[in-house]
This record gives C-alpha cells, sequence and structure tokens, in this order.
C-alpha cells in the first residue's frame, strides 16, 4: 500500500463543507432576491468557491481509483455505499416525520429510494453509481498507453464536449453541447490525470501557482458580479456543474490543495479526524438533507428577511454540518461494528 496522501483528504473535507455551505444559499433564499447589496454580490463570489464540491469530489475519485481494475470484489465493493445510502435515507424520512412533522408514507420512503428523492441529496449516489461502474472503462482507456500525449488528448478531447460548449455557446451553438451531461467522465479524468502526473506538479512554484490562480479567480469573481448584479442571480450553463467557471476553479482548488505541505509521517490528532472526516463525506453529504431542512426550517422563522440572514451564514452552516457530522459519526459506528465487521469476517 502506498503513503496516505493527505492533500487529497483535505481536498474531501473542504469539499463537503462547501456542500453545506453552498447549500446555505439554496436554503436561505438567495436565488429569489435581487442581488444589489455587498453581501449579497459577496454571495454570488463565494457560490462560484463552493460549487465545486461534488466536482472536487468527483476528481478526488479519479486521483485514488485511478489504478483500479475489474476484479471479484469491485463489483460487490459498491454495496458499502448503497448500504450507507439507504439507512441514511431511511434515517432522513423518520427524522422529517418526527421533528418536521411532514406526511411522507413509508412506502413513499421506499420508492423514494428507488428514485433517489427520500433524501434530496441522493441524486449524487444516483451519479456515483454509474461512475463506479464505468471506473474499470475509463481506467482501461486512460492506461491503454503511457504516452503524455495520449493522456492530454482524453484530457482535451473531456474539456472540449463536457465544458467548453458553456463558453463557446454563449451567443449561439458552436460546439456539440450533446455529452455535456457526461461531465463526471471529465472530471474523473481530470483528478487522474493529477495522480499520474503528481511529481510534475509538486515542482511548480508555489507563488507561481497563487499568482495565476489569483488573477484567474479575480477575472471570473468580477465577471460573475457583474453579470449578476442588480437582477435575480442568473443560474446557466456557465455556472453549473458542466460550466467553464467551476470547471476552472475547481482545477485551481485542487492544485493548490496538491501544494499543501503535509509531512509524511503522522500528526497526531490532527492527521486522525482528517482521514476520519475525509471517509465519512458520503455520510455527511446525505445527513445535511435531514440537518438543513431542520435547521432552516427554525432558521427562516427566527430571520424572515432574507438579506439579513446572510450575516448568519457562518453559524448557521456550522450548525447543519456539525449536526451532519455527529450523526454520521455515531451510524457508522454502529455499521462499522455490526454489518461491515460481518462482512470483513465473512471474507477472511
Amino acid at each position: 500500500m502506498g503513503k496516505r496522501i493527505y492533500q487529497i483528504d483535505s481536498i474531501k473535507v473542504f469539499a463537503i463543507f462547501s456542500v453545506v455551505s453552498v447549500h446555505f444559499l439554496l436554503n436561505s433564499g438567495f436565488y429569489d432576491i435581487d442581488i444589489e447589496s455587498l453581501l449579497a454580490s459577496i454571495g454570488t463570489v463565494l457560490r462560484l468557491i463552493f460549487i465545486t464540491a461534488v466536482p472536487l469530489f468527483i476528481m478526488s475519485t479519479g486521483f485514488l481509483m485511478g489504478e483500479k481494475t475489474l476484479d471479484d470484489t469491485y463489483v460487490t465493493k459498491l454495496g458499502k455505499v448503497l448500504l450507507i445510502y439507504i439507512v441514511v435515507s431511511l434515517i432522513d424520512w423518520i427524522g422529517h416525520i418526527l421533528i418536521l412533522h411532514n406526511d411522507f408514507s413509508f412506502s413513499d420512503a421506499l420508492f423514494g429510494l428507488l428514485d433517489y428523492s427520500t433524501d434530496s441529496y441522493g441524486w449524487y449516489v444516483e451519479m456515483y453509481i454509474g461512475l463506479y461502474l464505468s471506473i474499470p472503462l475509463l481506467n482501461a482507456a486512460w492506461h491503454n498507453s503511457e504516452d503524455k500525449r495520449y493522456h492530454l488528448y482524453i484530457v482535451v478531447t473531456s474539456t472540449i464536449l463536457f465544458f467548453l460548449p458553456s463558453l463557446f455557446n454563449i451567443f449561439g451553438k458552436i460546439l456539440p453541447d450533446w455529452w455535456t451531461a457526461a461531465y463526471p467522465i471529465g472530471y474523473y479524468y481530470l483528478g487522474l490525470y493529477f495522480k499520474t502526473y503528481l511529481e510534475q506538479i509538486k515542482t511548480i512554484r508555489v507563488k507561481s501557482l497563487l499568482f495565476y490562480s489569483g488573477t484567474v479567480f479575480i477575472f471570473l469573481s468580477i465577471l460573475t458580479s457583474l453579470k449578476n448584479y442588480g437582477g435575480i442571480f442568473s443560474w446557466t450553463t456557465q455556472n453549473d456543474y458542466m460550466g467553464y467557471q467551476p470547471f476552472i476553479v475547481s482545477i485551481i482548488i485542487f492544485l493548490l490543495f496538491l501544494k499543501l505541505p503535509f509531512k509524511d509521517e503522522k500528526n497526531g490528532s490532527f492527521h486522525f479526524l482528517l482521514v476520519k472526516i475525509s471517509n465519512m463525506t458520503l455520510t455527511i453529504y446525505l445527513f445535511s438533507d435531514l440537518t438543513d431542512s431542520i435547521v432552516y426550517y427554525y432558521f427562516k422563522q427566527f430571520v424572515p428577511n432574507i438579506e439579513a440572514r446572510f450575516v448568519w451564514a457562518p453559524v448557521i452552516v456550522c450548525i447543519s454540518f456539525t449536526m451532519a457530522l455527529m450523526l454520521s459519526f455515531s451510524v457508522e459506528i454502529i455499521l462499522s461494528k455490526t454489518i461491515f465487521n460481518r462482512i470483513r469476517g465473512e471474507k477472511s
């Protein structure tokens, strides 16, 4: 086994916190008001950062699973993801009934498991199932050749098919955009590219990376602020997951995190907590549907004015994240001591 790359754990922890953060905008009413105040304008810039959560997760998957091949146990390992999804979704359903008094029957919950609606954030699991099953094929294509030009061809082709249409088709169709919905493949290959050429990335000067990254990000921030100022935030293909803006910012964030100066040896409680949260990101992600629902139900009553809610963002995000983290930790312990341990015992 190779040494653990704590930079990837850091990316995953940042991504899961970004999930809860970007959902503040969704649940606070940000998308329903005119962007006219300084706080609202800051919200458009923060969205540019936090919308990268899903891309960063997929890029981390490409980085970590780029060597996976199809074997007797590969498909069965997907069972852990499905079990976590089912358990968390049912707890989510119970929580909505007992705490929020929603009228969802047990049959609604069961059918909701099939269409990924019992937990409204379950769409990610639906996407991940397809991506996971495709990974041996994606890896086989990548490792068909070790030529860097071949790998660049894959990355450039993915970029053209999945992300560039959002930039070049603003004033009319120039590039084919039929494939943009398959954007997870593009992010997966980006992560795999960074893993393959990690040693070359390490040679990039931090000052140069910060300068160029900062310049690009400032330009995108000004662009998105000017575009949305004076009206309701415009959710377009340019700032959606297949958009060039999240694509660029995701690359910037991923590269910056890869340059973090982690030492090879473990550093006590910090590394332990980092790895622990990193390993629970899917559970936290799914539980945040319940914690968001509870927190924002009471928060909206406490602060009815949408603009006034923005100053509470750090507090509300931290509360929802902490609740989801605690629930995830409890469920992970129970599953580890029961089902997962039993499965490991049978395999051994």
